[in-house]
């Protein structure tokens, strides 16, 4: 049996006779835990891969655990003076140090795979939503940057250990190395420079674990890391040799170990240089939820346009949005690929290297750190600080490749009404940015005076109107939904005012809500996920809206009173605990092809807060699609909306129960039953001996 191996599973022997590696494992799962539920919660709804938010959750504390797994591997040899009878056998240094790595690096992998099993399980219990199709290749990548640096962590620690006779103190210093000293130079490099902050992680190596989580492979980081562990390992198998220099007559063998130390860092220093200045990336095919997805409606868009559509990414190479932008956008081209319309040529535009094709975009009027898609004479483009996501550039992609529409959605003003102009929480300038991408115009309207509903009108929004419309006011709405008008109303309670007294005469009637049995995310809100099979429901079964306090309907007298075009028609939507808290009502709809008359469409929703900018960024939920979904409905471009969610968003469908529950489990009652049989397998192992 070689060295090697007979001093790793030396190495794991010793390990399972130790308290200290118990309390160890035990925090790290707590930790590990207690980490990954938050990140679940506050990214949930984001553009994130559940194997990233898994992965980041880890990295951060596997130097900790490599650093406490390690800290005995030399320092109780040291201390016992067992290392003198080690060196005096015929065996190398290098293999003595590498079995003591292998063994450290092995229990640190062994948790992190412990725990993955353990996080996936309690998904899948909890939370089926986030694993009903994962790969089992999803967590791959992360897996392997979370190998890629335990490496380096575990050579670190047995380097610290060989260096000290106390394992606290060789622990304290492999922290203080891995952990404290980055983060902390990390931290004061943003206190000076808030701009440096990405959009993910706050540190590089938690930034590196994302992106190989995510699927972008960057071979300048991977050799980066292969090469600072071999220096690791080298320094270590060094201060283990150093061990026999003593006296004043090894002070020259001394001197040169130090030198030959320090030239394999600026060796490896050089050589990551190289490495990174050569990097080359590319992306890993990553499926299920761990990759990304794109929902019926991209697919629908980009099978239906055809020819060539040119994407150019127009932002600094050094920008760290550049890798997450091209990654997306290389998934947004094979997926046009596969689906078999529009094809999509990328290309990238750094405006300080491409100078020529930087000062075309810039006279078209393009600003930098944007998206720039363009088919023949036909050109629009996003800006990065708006988002790049699957809408917002499916949307660009159906601008430029269908004909143009001019379609304006008009807004109610002048009775307390949410604006859509307002960028705070409680405004709603984000929904208002979605139907500009999807081809909309935002206008403000005012029925007072002698104003009229324009011609122009898609549909008219009535955002949670706290004071009742004058007669004048009521009598120019009611004539426009009589020639087959549109209006979608949001209402606050059912004594709001606005509009609500008159739904009746249209088909709705606003009650209080009497929910039962219904789930909650805050104790306060309404989980809704009950669907009906009309067309602005239908494509978001499987998902969930969040509505706070909301407003239950019931159909009024009207409804179903009439005969041929005069017969209104409810519909519920949507139901909570037995209620029907949003419906949509149809005047004329059997008679409208025979007659050629435009039906009237009315569709009303029991909270005005779900489509507020603080409640579309703070949660993970349908609210955005439901509400784009009904104003595709109202307006008459059903085809185009019937999507649902977008399946690329972090949705774990969790309600506040189950959260609370996730995380007893993870970071509770799993850390405690793994201290309590590792405690009592050292005892039984000391007694044995």
């Amino acid at each position: 049996m070689s060295p090697v191996r007979v001093t790793w599973r030396r190495t794991l022997g010793m390990a399972r006779s130790l308290y200290s590696n118990a309390i160890a494992t035990a925090g790290f799962f707590a930790g590990a835990a207690a980490l990954f539920a938050f990140n679940l919660e506050s990214l949930e709804g984001g553009r994130v891969h559940l194997a990233a938010v898994w992965t980041v959750s880890v990295a951060p504390l596997l130097p900790v655990l490599a650093a406490l797994y390690g800290m005995d591997s030399w320092s109780d040899e040291r201390r016992s003076g067992r290392v003198d009878m080690l060196l005096s056998a015929p065996v190398r240094e290098r293999d003595l140090a590498l079995g003591k790595f292998l063994g450290v690096w092995t229990m640190t992998l062994l948790a992190a795979a412990v725990f993955h099993i353990v996080s996936l399980v309690s998904l899948a219990a909890l939370s089926p939503r986030l694993l009903s199709d994962a790969s089992p290749f999803a967590f791959l990548p992360g897996f392997v940057a979370l190998a890629l640096q335990s490496a380096l962590w575990s050579a670190v620690a047995v380097w610290a250990s060989a260096l000290f006779r106390h394992a606290a103190a060789a622990a304290c210093a492999t922290i203080a190395l891995l952990s404290a000293l980055p983060r902390g130079l990390w931290l004061a490099i943003l206190a000076w420079a808030p701009q440096g902050r990405i959009s993910f992680g706050e540190m590089p190596l938690d930034a590196q674990a994302f992106d190989m989580a995510s699927g972008v492979v960057s071979s300048g980081t991977v050799i980066s890391y292969l090469i600072l562990t071999g220096v690791a390992l080298f320094a270590a198998s060094k201060a283990v040799a150093s061990v026999r220099l003593v006296g004043r007559g090894a002070r020259g063998m001394r001197f040169s170990t130090l030198v030959a130390v320090a030239l394999s860092f600026v060796l490896a220093g050089l050589s990551i240089a190289l490495a990174v200045r050569l990097d080359a990336k590319f992306d890993a095919p990553l499926g299920g939820p761990g990759g990304l997805r794109f929902s019926a409606r991209t697919r629908n868009i980009l099978e239906e346009a055809h020819g060539e559509i040119t994407v150019t990414a127009f932002l600094s190479r050094k920008d760290a949005r550049f890798r997450p932008v091209g990654h997306f956008l290389r998934a947004l081209g094979r997926e046009a690929e596969s689906v078999g319309g529009v094809r999509v040529n990328l290309r990238y535009v750094d405006p300080k290297w491409d100078l020529g094709a930087a000062e075309r975009l810039i006279r078209m009027g393009v600003e930098e750190d944007s998206l720039v898609f363009e088919r023949g004479r036909r050109m629009t483009w996003i800006s990065l600080r708006d988002g790049y996501g699957e809408r917002i550039c499916a949307s660009a992609v159906l601008r430029v490749a269908m004909p143009p529409q001019r379609r304006s959605v008009y807004w109610t003003t002048g009775h307390g009404e949410c604006s859509f102009e307002a960028y705070g929480n409680w405004g709603m300038s984000d929904i208002a940015r979605d139907l500009m991408s999807d081809g909309y115009r935002n206008v403000a309207l005012d029925l007072t005076g002698d104003a009229q509903v324009p011609s122009d009108c898609a549909l008219v929004v009535v955002a949670g109107a706290k004071s009742e419309f004058s007669r004048v006011e009521t009598g120019r709405l009611e004539n426009y939904l009589r020639q087959g008008g549109r209006l979608l109303v949001l209402l606050n309670s059912v004594d709001a005012g606005g509009v609500a007294t008159m739904l009746a005469g249209w088909g709705i009637r606003p009650t209080a809500a009497a929910l039962s049995g219904v789930r909650t995310l805050s104790g306060t809100d309404v989980i809704v996920s009950e669907f009906s099979g009309h067309a602005i429901a239908a494509p978001l079964r499987g998902s969930q809206i969040v509505l706070e306090r909301p407003v239950a309907f019931l159909p009024s007298a009207a409804a179903d009173a009439g005969v041929g075009a005069d017969r209104i028609e409810f519909s519920p939507l949507a139901t909570a605990g037995g209620a029907c808290v949003a419906a949509v009502t149809e005047r004329g709809a059997g008679a409208g092809d025979d007659l050629e008359i435009r039906p009237t469409r009315i569709v009303a929703v029991g909270d005005v807060g779900f489509v507020m900018n603080g409640q579309l960024a703070a949660r993970a939920n349908a609210n955005r699609d439901f509400f784009l979904n009904c104003v595709a409905y109202l307006s008459g471009t059903d085809a185009v909306t019937e999507a649902g969610t977008e399946a690329d968003r972090l949705v774990s469908g969790m309600d506040r129960q189950r959260r609370v529950r996730f995380i007893l489990v993870t970071s509770v009652a799993f850390p405690a039953a793994v201290f309590l049989v590792m405690v009592l397998m050292v005892a039984g192992r000391r007694r044995r001996e």
